[in-house]
């Protein structure tokens, strides 16, 4: 006869009856697990263990000593950048060129989706797809080549049409004007990105049931009232995450557009957090210069996450989709 004690000993726990689960449903979508397995491996390989180099923000950074015999010097790094001559010039021109990317371009990318899904001959509107998206996989470097010789005032295209047609008496030099560069720089990231961000948007826009539309035009819809009334909040989810995702990037301005087309005459309003800290980095010499580009990092990232937690607080104060 077993005893009490026995039986306890026997029958299995509520814990190991929850993994003795968890271990049949991993079992049984072993696969699936082994076909994730090389991205997890990327992204802990090229996501998270660079992570580590946020030690660096908070040390006089060795790397002969590496991380464990550098210096700790607390926040003295945080107080050399924010001391930066031109740091407060940086950061005014990363907010505004980062703040018109994202007021102009991101219903700029939502319109030209909305039309593109308005094109019925499939020919034409992979062809215009097709154009749209080819200059996001040019490198910025061939891009800005490619601009300053459109823009160029010695023979450029721009240059000889608007002097031909009278709009201008002279060429004129519109990489080295200051009003002209943030315009130029918002239109270059419009070209070279709209029609590949505008893909999620036609992704949504596709899953919305078309039936919908059907119905809406036998009760007279024109294709505006379709478009605000069906489109617009077939995708609206789609949208706030974007939005979201968008927004936590303020800090970052677009570091390789900047760079390859700004130059000194249009320092002033060109020059961003990112190509700040590179300068000063370039023209000062030692190890020093490892642990204040880890600095900026951290302190954009950090920005960053605020945003993002702020913007995701937002869309769940108000019922909309958000992230977490």
């Amino acid at each position: 006869m077993t005893t009490l004690a026995e039986t306890q000993k026997q029958t299995p726990s509520r814990r190991q009856l929850l993994m003795g689960k968890i271990g049949r449903k991993m079992w049984d979508q072993r696969w699936l697990y082994i076909f994730a397995l090389p991205g997890l491996v990327f992204f802990l390989l090229f996501s998270y263990y660079p992570m580590i180099g946020i030690i660096m923000a908070f040390q006089d950074y060795n790397p002969v000593k590496g991380y464990s015999g550098s210096d700790f010097v607390g926040m003295d790094n945080f107080q050399t950048i924010f001391h930066l001559p031109d740091f407060t010039n940086a950061l005014r021109n990363t907010l505004i060129i980062s703040g018109l990317k994202l007021v102009i371009g991101f219903p700029a990318t939502i319109l030209f989706a909305l039309l593109i899904n308005e094109i019925h001959q499939t020919v034409f509107k992979r062809f215009v797809q097709t154009i749209s998206y080819l200059p996001y996989f040019i490198s910025w470097v061939i891009a800005a080549g490619l601009w300053y010789k459109l823009l160029s005032p010695d023979g450029g295209l721009i240059n000889e049409m608007l002097t031909k047609i009278g709009f201008m008496n002279e060429p004129f030099y519109f990489m080295g004007s200051t009003s002209a560069f943030l315009p130029i720089v918002i239109f270059t990231e419009l070209w070279k990105n709209i029609g590949f961000n505008a893909i999620i948007y036609l992704a949504a826009l596709s899953s919305i049931d078309p039936h919908l539309y059907e119905v809406s035009s036998i009760d007279g819809a024109s294709r505006v009232r379709q478009i605000w009334h069906i489109a617009l909040p077939g995708i609206r989810g789609t949208m706030v995450l974007l939005f979201i995702l968008s927004a936590s990037g303020l800090m970052s301005a677009g570091f390789d557009q900047l760079w390859t087309m700004g130059n000194l005459q249009v320092q002033e309003v060109g020059q961003i957090l990112d190509t700040l800290i590179l300068s000063y980095l370039r023209n000062s010499g030692g190890f020093m210069g490892l642990s204040l580009g880890a600095t900026m990092g951290v302190f954009q990232a950090t920005v960053g996450l605020l945003l993002f937690l702020l913007c995701n607080f937002i869309a769940k104060l108000f019922k909309q989709e958000s992230l977490i």
